[in-house]
């Protein structure tokens, strides 16, 4: 909780003290890369609240210099408590995006992430396995490197938001 306190807080003051112009054409384009942290939340019966980071690269443009393909890697903690039983999961994967720049500053995207997770229980029998899930999000770029973003997932956190530095 700390730590997603000192995160917004740094957002904050990251908007209303950036004066820095946002010049440059597209939000994505071929040879740029993204890094980000998260949180996010999935609503159910037992909602887990996540952290994860991604790194993410624009390969080459599709159709349109505003579309382009990214893929690049993330991993993810997940803490759960249900009924006397703590469930930590651990994730890795490859993400995989085509983004699309629909107004300046504003990068929509949709993409898969093929995975790998450990579930470590306290009771339970520890599990592993390989799943994939689909998302969609929009990066709002506040600064030429510095964008706050938002996505809908199917995967453990049906929704989650973040900070994303491009460079």
């Amino acid at each position: 909780m700390k730590n997603l306190t000192l995160t917004f807080i740094f957002t904050v003051v990251t908007v209303f003290t950036a004066n820095a112009q946002y010049d440059d054409l597209y939000t994505f384009e071929k040879g740029k890369s993204l890094i980000g942290m998260d949180a996010g939340v999935k609503f159910g019966a037992d909602n887990k609240i996540a952290v994860s980071a991604f790194y993410e690269y624009s390969l080459f443009n599709l159709f349109v210099d505003e579309c382009t393909l990214g893929a690049g890697v993330f991993g993810g903690y997940y803490r759960d408590k249900l009924k006397g039983e703590v469930e930590k999961i651990y994730i890795t994967g490859v993400r995989v995006n085509v983004h699309y720049q629909f107004v300046d500053r504003l990068d929509t995207y949709a993409g898969l992430d093929p995975n790998f997770n450990i579930k470590t229980y306290k009771i339970q029998k520890d599990e592993a396995g390989f799943a994939c899930y689909i998302h969609i999000g929009g990066r709002y770029y506040l600064t030429n490197w510095l964008g706050v973003f938002a996505e809908i997932s199917t995967g453990y956190n049906n929704f989650r938001g973040g900070l994303s530095i491009k460079f």
